[in-house]
């Protein structure tokens, strides 16, 4: 178990590192320099929660800080409905991760959207008996940010890639329509 949790803190800790280093790259737009912060904040408040002494209540509140933060970001138009979705959803994932379901009230309600946020975010199914055994034998705290850190992981890059392009967006799919136009002849 120490192993993992030593995997996941490098893991983390790495993307972490390139984050950072990539948001001080960032572009001047103060809409992008908020996502980037929430994703930068999201990252350190990750490796805080699987750090030795880490606390799930400490955890929740923080993802409830971010939560409230992100919709005033939105209201404010610093962040886009988009970025705004998929942060959300992240924050919901991790929570659950950490929630604490001794009596597994909660898990049938959840367990196949988390099950399919694994597999959208890494390409892969994960293991049912492995999930099971977090669940059960690990005094039922969700999946644990063991078996999402990944997923997570991924879709925090991804949420990066979105910021640096969302001002390329309408060029970008206008590129693919004319060029979609361009090669598709009318049928005879």
């Amino acid at each position: 178990m120490k192993r993992i949790l030593r995997f996941i803190l490098m893991v983390v800790f790495i993307f972490y590192v390139s984050l950072s280093d990539a948001v001080g790259q960032s572009t001047g737009n103060p809409a992008d320099q908020a996502g980037f912060q929430f994703l930068d904040r999201l990252v350190g408040l990750l490796v805080r929660a699987v750090a030795p002494g880490g606390s799930s209540e400490d955890l929740d509140q923080d993802i409830i800080l971010l939560a409230k933060e992100l919709r005033s970001a939105l209201q404010a138009k610093q962040v886009d409905d988009l970025f705004t979705v998929r942060y959300s959803r992240v924050l919901s994932a991790v929570r659950q991760s950490a929630l604490r379901d001794p009596e597994l009230l909660y898990w049938p309600m959840y367990r196949f959207k988390m099950v399919d946020f694994i597999e959208e975010r890494t390409g892969k199914m994960p293991d049912w008996n492995e999930l099971l055994f977090l669940v059960k034998d690990h005094g039922g705290s969700g999946v644990g940010l063991a078996m999402i850190s990944e997923a997570i992981m991924s879709e925090v890059v991804s949420l990066h890639i979105h910021l640096e392009n969302v001002n390329r967006r309408p060029e970008i799919l206008k590129a693919y329509m004319e060029k979609s136009l361009k090669n598709n002849r009318p049928l005879k």
